[in-house]
């Protein structure tokens, strides 16, 4: 009955702002029913701790936090854009974050450049100790 009733009002024009207002409260309010703030904490410790989640964490976190709809904590229009504007630069950090862990992954054991100079680095490293140790041999 209720449901009905908020749909009926929600469905008036609008005369005021007051009827605005109700609907921002309710879709608000219906929202946190079906969220779990669980989700934006680990967002925040995710993007503050680097390397704390995997890259696939990463992913589903950040679509989380562009999935979600107007705003969890934050009341007035101009609080409300600054929490969604947030909320859409951690989803960012994230991403950014997933990129550079595959990236440094990739470095570590796929990039060529990165094998030839370390093979490279190795074999000066190696030929400088021939050239201080033989003659070392031959007192």
């Amino acid at each position: 009955m209720l449901k009905l009733a908020l749909a009926f009002v929600l469905s008036l024009p609008a005369a005021s702002g007051f009827t605005a207002s109700l609907q921002n409260s309710v879709v608000r309010r219906s929202t946190k029913l079906h969220f779990h703030p669980e989700k934006f904490n680990r967002a925040v410790d995710c993007a503050s701790n680097y390397g704390l989640c995997d890259v696939d964490e990463l992913l589903n976190l950040a679509q989380d936090l562009e999935d979600y709809q107007g705003c969890f904590y934050e009341d007035g229009a101009e609080a409300c854009q600054k929490e969604i504007d947030d909320r859409h630069d951690l989803s960012n950090v994230l991403l950014l974050q997933g990129e550079m862990q595959e990236r440094t992954r990739y470095l570590k054991e796929g990039n060529l450049f990165a094998y030839d100079v370390k093979a490279d680095q190795d074999m000066h490293e190696r030929d400088e100790f021939i050239e201080h140790v033989v003659p070392a041999l031959d007192l």
